[in-house]
């Protein structure tokens, strides 16, 4: 799949650029990234790997922007983890902007949500978790799109006619899972496999800093649920793809320097219908501390349904993040968060940090580190045995070895 992938990306990319009668726009970002870890893995991966990554964008536009042709492509070389090398097609797709509705059909990305600890009601792109572990980069699906908006309503109906399976990292890649994760012998609930046509649809009010969506999918959960073979010498865990209806609501409503945001889904499909929500808000604080930049306040509450059966790790947590804008030449920006969970006293942290340089560049800094659990063993058959007995508050057992900083360079052209 990964080559059918890059063919078809190369092929899009010579097809679009021997047009010598239109004047295309060309942009494209070229990455080097660097991650050290504190700690070997469960099954002893490295603590080090550097990568690097091409992001190439064509746009076109046609009668006077009536149509509109959208390509961008992506590519990452990993010096460690032969599953995170690998490509994609972002977008490709042809946009026709008409009187009253829209058309898009291609490959394309759309993102649902407004809370900043996770975004439950995201659903149409499947994940793309060997770039990023907080789920935020995701890989092009595959849609045929009508869009309308009159006045502040807004309606968006999909077709999803085919399904991308979850990117996981490999046997020697970080951030590891209790076991290594068998992608090609995936299952689905559905005879159809990758071809089941999936169906979303989206309505909402927006305006006046205000924003009401209320969304309903129907089709292959993008979210895997995991069996663990029977081969206690060699433990896989094989990803399992269940139907399920789900319905979303998203509401965010500015008010002076606070920002109100909920984020709130039912869904059936993960054995009996539960309902998840997150909610919060994030103040901003402008010329903080007598300085030119802005700093955000934010605190967000998150609740599964489910308790200690949920297949995350945010049923009864709290996250409070702040996020500190230099408002200078550079664009210095950093946001700093942690997720605790309430029970167990588990903590997830974060820091991301973010500066341009010389116009052309943009350095990047990351932090990720998992406190307040038990580690696994490094034995598979202790590890296996930890995992039956666990404590079923204990939820990253299998992240507290995975604490990483990472470094990346961006160049822009």
């Amino acid at each position: 799949m990964q080559k059918s992938l890059i063919e078809h990306m190369v092929v899009a990319l010579i097809l679009v650029v021997s047009l010598p009668s239109f004047a295309l726009d060309f942009e494209a970002q070229v990455g080097l990234e660097g991650r050290y870890f504190s700690e070997q893995g469960l099954d002893e991966q490295d603590q080090s790997s550097l990568s690097a990554w091409v992001k190439p964008k064509l746009y076109q536009e046609f009668s006077d922007g009536a149509n509109q042709f959208h390509l961008q492509g992506f590519y990452r070389y990993d010096q460690q983890d032969s599953e995170r090398t690998h490509g994609d097609i972002r977008e490709a797709y042809w946009l026709h902007i008409g009187d009253y509705i829209d058309t898009q059909i291609g490959i394309g990305k759309v993102f649902w949500g407004v809370t900043e600890s996770q975004h439950l009601v995201d659903i149409v792109n499947q994940t793309d978790l060997v770039e990023s572990p907080d789920a935020e980069e995701k890989l092009g699906q595959p849609m045929f799109l009508m869009s309308t908006a009159q006045g502040s309503v807004l309606l968006d109906v999909f077709v999803l006619p085919y399904f991308r399976e979850r990117t996981f990292p490999g046997e020697d890649g970080r951030l590891g899972a209790p076991f290594p994760i068998n992608d090609n012998d995936a299952e689905f609930e559905s005879g159809a496999e990758e071809e089941h046509v999936d169906y979303a649809i989206r309505w909402g009010i927006v305006g006046g800093g205000f924003e009401f969506m209320l969304s309903h999918f129907h089709g292959t959960s993008r979210e895997p649920l995991f069996i663990l073979n029977d081969d206690f010498v060699n433990p896989e865990l094989v990803p399992f793809y269940p139907q399920i209806e789900q319905t979303g609501l998203v509401y965010q409503m500015v008010s002076g320097s606070w920002l109100w945001k909920f984020e709130g889904i039912i869904r059936s499909g993960f054995g009996d219908r539960f309902g998840a929500v997150t909610t919060g808000f994030e103040f901003t604080q402008g010329s903080a501390f007598g300085t030119d930049a802005d700093l955000g306040w934010i605190i967000e509450g998150l609740w599964d349904e489910r308790d200690e059966d949920t297949t995350g790790f945010t049923e009864h947590d709290v996250f409070v993040g702040w996020r500190w804008a230099a408002n200078d030449i550079e664009s210095t920006e950093f946001l700093l968060g942690a997720i605790v969970d309430i029970y167990s006293g588990e903590q997830v942290y974060g820091l991301e940090a973010t500066r341009r340089w010389l116009d052309v560049l943009t350095i990047n800094f990351e932090l990720r580190a998992f406190e307040g659990g038990d580690k696994l063993p490094q034995d598979k058959t202790d590890r296996i045995q930890a995992i039956a007995d666990r404590d079923p508050d204990e939820k990253t057992s299998f992240l507290q070895t995975e604490d990483f900083v990472q470094l990346e360079v961006t160049y822009f052209f």
